[in-house]
């Protein structure tokens, strides 16, 4: 789970506003978090509200939320490469295990299309390693990608 902190203070006026930390280091996930909110709530405002807002407002909302999906699309673009490459590199060293999953059921619910873990995406292939923690033990997926590929290792 990422986590992005902040306070909420207010300012010389009163205004509530957001604090982030001094320390605090630009994140690409952040961003697409920030970006990927604003849209979820342009479009819920034009969802819940469109009837009581004058057309030129809906509008306004309507191009702001499209300018908002074009920026969040290509920064997912962007943001899901650097994560393929880090799972990519992940792959390429000899590693005890790649991905940690509670039970037999998540291991065998790893996406077909993708696998989030730590940051990083993984492919289901052959040679992925899976810790599996209600037994402990180590499958890796050989000979195929399909669950009836799983060897324990």
């Amino acid at each position: 789970m990422l986590k992005f902190e902040y306070q909420i203070k207010l300012n010389d006026e009163g205004r509530p506003y957001i604090d982030i930390p001094e320390d605090y280091q630009n994140k690409t996930e952040d961003q697409f978090m920030v970006l990927e909110m604003s849209r979820y709530l342009i479009i819920s405002l034009l969802k819940n509200r469109r009837s009581e807002l004058p057309d030129n407002e809906v509008k306004a909302l309507e191009a702001t939320f499209d300018t908002l999906e074009v920026i969040s699309d290509e920064l997912a673009v962007l943001m899901k490469r650097q994560m393929e490459v880090l799972g990519e590199n992940v792959l390429q060293f000899e590693r005890n295990h790649h991905i940690t999953v509670d039970s037999i059921e998540d291991r065998d619910n790893l996406n077909y299309n993708g696998i989030i873990h730590d940051g990083k995406i993984f492919k289901r292939m052959i040679g992925l390693k899976v810790l599996v923690l209600e037994n402990m033990q180590i499958f890796e997926l050989v000979d195929g990608i399909d669950n009836e590929n799983w060897k324990m290792i």
